[in-house]
Order: structure tokens, then sequence, then C-alpha cells
């Protein structure tokens, strides 16, 4: 099992497994003695069979001698192999929000859903290649022509108002129950439409909030037609909520809107105008030519970019209400079919779809913030107490200095330099995203803005292009600051010959040199290394005289981390879920390493957790505003399932 589990630790993949202890326990038992995993996905198997979709969700591994499924849900455990002679061709197809991975063998398919990404899918489906020896053809086609094959259908229904009325035995039961489920759906309707409209972006950029109304419509198609069929309750709830938010941004609709939800239970007497507003929903999807554009959606694309530029949690409030959103729609009819639950991860992997890197957007409004506020915010981060007291040390040097010149006394010239010492995700660059704000604040810089760079936006691969990459960085941070992490990578501990970090470095130091009344340059990475690389050129020693010293967080604190995850998603935690969860935080720092993730680790926990109690609540109906949001026990994931 040891050997097992290093193996799998190997492989990026592995990460994102759910319920990893079974996973592991059967592949025990199903592994051969010679056999070695090189490679795996997690996604849901498709045959021929008729299984349940739970127990469809699973991991495919691939071996030195063959493919292996094992489930990775609850209920009756399936696992099968093929052997790599069997396999004739493998087909990609990508979908709006999964990867389907299909082996063509004699007279049968298999397929392998997977919302990992095309990245994943397509690099395991060329290390089977690569195992095999021979040319697999692969091919690659879309499972929708466009994203209209959803909306037109949607549309039409809407139009036509080919409405599906649910049937009860009783007539009293069915009003009594009708009613319950219609002032359910209004509530959440109102926390919907509140959660998004609250945040920070929404309130500030306009084209957002046509991105939100165009992306709740996408979501609003997806679920409504996963089984080709929509509801008089789903089509009430989208026209609550569309109504809200006033595609048209009609006075009439925003004077009706507010009448409407300045009631506390569903408005009866307003029906038909709830319904009339049908109408407006697919005039304005044909209008629009409502769409996904890419593999994200547009608002949450915006709103990462927005956490990552302002250092808010706009995202987290926007996607969990997405996903309310998503699940109110295909449940509102009482029932939940397993090509619902299916669609409904599918919507989920859209939703929290990400990547690593967003460029900075230039219609995020810059909002001038007082030193006050600025320090108001770096005192209510989670830890930190000696950062939080030496900013404030400087904070007041600097005020001295600036008071003494104003009285013509002599002054201590101040750099604005800094060398951030510490692990991964302990906040640093959180911290210099503030102090480029103090810096303006107090009129030291212009801009006060933060670029982050690493090694490779420095260093070229050829003679001379090092100096122009690192004046192109420079020229971005004029008037703010420069953020280099890694910076240690630029002086590697076994250089052999030249290396075009130190030309970098030699650059740096210039610029710094020409531009030290318009850059503030700061230096991070781990203790030891960064010790090195400020030894490693007497230029750095001289010009980095301010040391901040991030530590690990505690138990404590990552456990209030994680809590701050679940306000801004408005998720509640029970006491059985916060213990398992503390106890899990303190066995990871216990055995931590100078890699432990810190604050990345509970935001990976954060997601996996999130995930998890999706899975729980998919097939449940009817919703409650308690499912929806708390998390419990059984969402946390074991500490054996979570990797460092």
């Amino acid at each position: 099992m040891s050997n097992i589990r290093n193996m799998l630790s190997t492989l990026p993949a592995w990460d994102l497994v759910y319920n990893k202890k079974l996973v592991l326990s059967i592949l025990e038992k199903f592994l051969h003695p010679d056999e070695m995993v090189v490679d795996l996905i997690d996604g849901f198997i498709e045959t021929n069979q008729q299984i349940n979709l739970s127990e469809r969700a699973g991991v495919l591994f691939a071996t030195t001698k063959r493919i292996i499924f094992i489930s990775s849900g609850f209920g009756k455990t399936i696992t099968f192999s093929i052997k790599y002679g069997e396999i004739e061709h493998i087909a990609q197809e990508k979908s709006f929000a999964a990867v389907k991975i299909v082996f063509y063998m004699k007279g049968s398919t298999i397929s392998f859903k997977t919302f990992s990404g095309a990245s994943f899918a397509g690099k395991f489906a060329e290390r089977i290649r690569e195992i095999i020896g021979e040319e697999v053809h692969l091919s690659r086609k879309n499972e929708f022509s466009s994203f209209h094959d959803i909306t037109a259908p949607f549309v039409e229904k809407i139009e036509n108002k080919q409405i599906f009325v649910s049937k009860h035995n009783n007539e009293t039961d069915s009003l009594i129950e009708n009613m319950e489920k219609l002032n359910f759906l209004f509530s959440e309707a109102k926390k919907i439409h509140n959660a998004i409209s609250e945040t920070e972006i929404y309130k500030t950029d306009i084209q957002f909030r046509k991105n939100v109304i165009n992306d709740l419509l996408a979501i609003s198609s997806l679920a409504a037609m996963a089984d080709g069929s929509i509801s008089t309750e789903e089509l009430l709830f989208i026209s609550l909520v569309m109504m809200s938010f006033n595609p048209d941004n009609s006075q009439e609709v925003d004077t009706l809107a507010k009448l409407i939800f300045s009631f506390d239970s569903f408005p009866l007497h307003y029906r038909t105008e709830i319904e009339n507003f049908w109408d407006v929903i697919s005039a304005y999807m044909k209008r629009e030519n409502v769409s996904i554009d890419g593999d994200m959606l547009a608002s949450l694309q915006k709103a990462q970019n927005y956490d990552a530029a302002k250092g808010t949690a706009c995202f987290d409030r926007i996607a969990q209400a997405y996903f309310e959103f998503a699940q109110c729609v295909m449940k509102a009819d009482g029932t939940m079919i397993p090509k619902e639950e299916e669609r409904l991860r599918e919507i989920r992997a859209l939703i929290y779809r990400k990547v690593e890197k967003f460029p900075k957007d230039p219609k995020i409004p810059e909002k001038e913030e007082t030193l006050e506020e600025i320090m108001e915010k770096i005192n209510s981060l989670v830890g930190m107490k000696n950062i939080k007291e030496e900013i404030a040390t400087l904070v007041n040097l600097i005020k001295v200095q600036q008071a003494r010149a104003e009285k013509n006394l002599p002054v201590t010239s101040l750099s604005l330099h800094c060398v951030f010492y510490g692990p991964p995700g302990t906040g640093k660059t959180t911290i210099a995203r503030y102090l480029g704000k103090i810096y303006k604040s107090l009129g030291l810089l212009k801009k006060g803005h933060l670029i982050e760079t690493d090694r490779a936006g420095l260093v070229a691969g050829y003679v001379g292009q090092t100096a122009i990459k690192v004046d192109e960085v420079i020229q971005k941070a004029l008037d703010g600051v420069l953020f280099i992490d890694e910076a240690y990578s630029l002086v590697p501990s076994n250089i052999a010959g030249n290396d075009f970090g130190l030309e970098a470095i030699d650059a740096i130091l210039k610029r710094m040199e020409d531009y030290r009344d318009r850059l503030a340059v700061i230096v991070a990475g781990y203790t030891d290394e960064m010790k090195r690389f400020i030894s490693a050129n007497p230029g750095l020693k001289s010009r980095f005289s301010r040391y901040f010293y991030f530590d690990h967080y505690s138990p404590d604190e990552l456990m209030a981390i994680f809590e701050i995850f679940c306000n801004n998603a408005a998720f509640v935690v029970s006491d059985a879920a916060k213990q398992k969860l503390k106890k899990s935080f303190t066995v990871l720092y216990e055995k931590r390493d100078r890699s432990f993730g810190n604050a990345r680790l509970v935001r990976n926990i954060f997601e996996k957790i999130v995930q998890r109690q999706a899975n729980r609540i998919a097939s449940i109906v009817p919703l409650t505003e308690e499912l929806l949001c708390e998390i419990i026990e059984a969402d946390v994931p074991d500490v054996e399932d979570i990797v460092i």
C-alpha cells in the first residue's frame, strides 16, 4: 500500500480524485505485483450497461499493462480493465464543461467523461499511445456543434409555452406542496440576487452585470434542458431571478421586481406577470445570442481577475450563487433523474473552472483607499502578527521622515525595496500588494500597483535578450511594485558556465538605481535560498535593507482561513465537520515540510469539500436552504485523502 501511495503521489491528477481511501484499497488488490501505475484521470465511465450514476463515478488508471477503472462513488463497487492490445483507436470529444475519452475496440466502445480538463485528458490519451507503441488515432469533435444546440430548444419551449405540469393525486396536498415549493424558490431567488449584486465588482462594473445575466441564462438552458422538459416551477424560478437582474434595464420591470420582492413569500396575485416575463427572457436570448464563450463563464473569469487585482472574494460568492441557482432550476419540479445529476456535475465543473494566471483587466476600476483603510485590511488578515508590527513600524518611520523633511530637518534615506522570507501560501503576495498601496497613500509612488514575475518572466534563452525582458517588466512596474517570486532561482545553486539569471540581476540592479524614486522591488522565496540569493551579489545586499519573515500558519489560523472561505460563499459548517477538519489541520501541520501549502492548502481542501457536498446533495429533492449551505462531517475528506 505504501509503494502504491508513493507511486500515485507523483501524479498531479491524484489530487483531484474523490474517496482516495476506497480507491487505494481496491487498487491494492487489483494490481499485479509487476504492474505500475503511470497515469490516471477521474470522471465517469459510460458503458452499455444500465448503471446508476453514483456508481459510475471513478478513476481510470493507465498502468504498464492495461487500463483499469475503479469506481469511487458509494454503492456497488465496479472494477474492470482493458488490455492495451484490445484498443483499436482513441477519440477525444469536448463539450462545454467536460472532455470525453472514447476507447474503440472490436464491436464495443467504452467512454470516460472527465471534468479535469482537456490538458489532463490529452496527456492521459497520449501516455496510452506511448505505452502501446503504435499510432493511435486521436480525433476531436464537439459534443454540441455549438451552445445554440441547447439554447435554441430552451427558447422555443419558452416561446411556445411547452411547459410540463407536475401531476398530483390529491389536489389539496398538491396545492400545499406547490406553495411550499414556490415559497422556497422565491426566497432562493432573493438570496441569489443579493449574493451577486452585493459583490464589489457587480457594483462597479456595468459590463459585468450583463455578463452575469448572460451566464445565468446559459446555466438556465443547461439546467432546464437536461431532461428535455421544463416544469412550471422551473420557469417561474428562472423568471424571478432574471426579473431581479432586469436584462433590458427597463424602468417598468425594475418597479415590478421591487414590488414583487417586497413580499415575504411567493406573491400568487403576481403569478401572471412573472409568467409573462418568459417572453422578455426568450426575446433577450435571441437578440443577444446568449452563449458560453470559451471554456469558462465570462462573469466568473472577470471575478477571478478582480479578486487577483483587488484581494477580494467575489468569485467564491458568485460561483456558489450560480451553483445554487442551477440546483434550484433542476430540482424545482421535485425530481432528479441520473441524466440531470450528470448535467449538474457538468455545470459545477463549468462554474468552478479556473486558470492559473489572469491578465490584468484594464476595466477594473482602481479604488482610492486611505492609509487607515489599508492598515485596517492588513490588521484583519489571519495571523502574521510580526508582519503587521513591522509594517506599522515602517509606516511610522516614513511619516516621521516626511515630517522632518517638511521642517527642513536632516532625513535618513528610505529604501522601498524588501525581502520576503517564507514558505508558500503565507500571504507574501497579498502583503506586497498592500505595501504598494501604502507607498501610494503616503505619496512615495504615483500608482502603487503590483506587477508579479519570476525567473521565466525575466530570463531569456539567448545572449542579449534577458536585459530586454527585464526592461519590459520594469516599464510595467514603474510607479509601483515589482514582486519577484522565487527570486533565488535567478542564482541557481549549481551554475554551470554562464547563467542568464545573473544577467537579469545586473539589469534589475541598474534599473533600481535609475528609477530609485519610481520603483519598489520586493523579492520573495524560501528563507535559506533567499539568504544565498542576497549574498550572491554585493549590490543586492546594499539595496535590500528591510526583511519580512513569514511563518507557517498554525492549525487555529488555518481553521480561521477556512471559515473565511465558507463565509464568503455562504456556507455553514457543522460542529462535527469543524472538529474533523481541525484534527486534519493539526496532523498536516505537525508533519509539514518547507513546501507546506498553508493558505493554498486550505483553498484546495475547501474546494474539495464543496465538491463532496455537491455530490452528496445532487440527488436530494426537495432542496432546502439548509441543504444548500450546510457542510457536514461526511463532506470533509479524511486526512489520508488530503495531498499536501
